[in-house]
């Protein structure tokens, strides 16, 4: 008596990741946190948060309260170099501290 062995199918099984869902996350929190620091860094927002750059050419002359202490320049102690006796106004100086403006001005 022979045997005879039959043929068996042969069976693979292929597990592929199609993690599609987390990869979908990651490119949204990119571009959200990319959308976050543009708008960081456009804004006045950002410069309190991020800090300001400064340059050499200050901002005391501008008419504007920079530091929103209530002051803007001839009247806010920053934009002097001496603040105390309220001497040497300086366009070039920094309006910085928003804790020094006094409420009426000089």
């Amino acid at each position: 008596m022979s045997e005879k062995s039959e043929p068996r199918p042969e069976i693979k099984v292929v597990v592929e990741s199609k993690d599609t869902a987390s990869k979908v996350i990651l490119i949204a929190l990119v571009i959200v946190l990319s959308g976050v620091l543009m708008a960081l860094l456009t804004t006045e927002a950002g410069e309190n948060i991020l800090g300001s750059a400064n340059d050499s050419s200050g901002n005391c002359g501008d008419g504007i309260d920079n530091d929103n202490g209530g002051q803007a320049d001839e009247d806010d102690p920053d934009c002097y170099n001496n603040p105390e006796l309220w001497e040497g106004y300086d366009e070039d100086r920094s309006e910085a501290n928003r804790d020094n403006d006094p409420p009426g001005g000089r």
